[in-house]
């Protein structure tokens, strides 16, 4: 569920909602930077070792230098001005990816 006008700099994203993941995935990375693997999962790569993977269950993996993240998103929150995802997760667990 996109919950903003797309040209708001700032959407939550419902991971569920693989529509709007997408687009916001290729607004956040660059639209030929997205893949989507057979089992569904939607990946941006930035380089081999820095990316941004999430599932059709919503479960989101993230590689980057020195640190990664891997857990279940309740929500995806795109703050494209800032070149920031933050991952939020039940019990409080929140995680910032940030755009190389």
């Amino acid at each position: 569920m996109d919950e903003h006008a797309p040209d708001e700099d700032t959407t939550t994203v419902d991971p569920a909602d693989r529509q709007a993941l997408r687009e916001h995935l290729g607004r956040f990375a660059g639209s030929t930077a997205v893949s989507e693997a057979d089992d569904g999962t939607l990946t941006v790569e930035f380089s081999r070792s820095t990316f941004v993977a999430v599932g059709p269950n919503g479960a989101v993996s993230t590689g980057m230098p020195l640190h990664g993240f891997d857990g279940t998103a309740q929500r995806l929150v795109f703050d494209h001005r800032a070149g920031e995802l933050h991952v939020e997760a039940d019990g409080g667990v929140s995680y910032t990816f940030r755009r190389p």
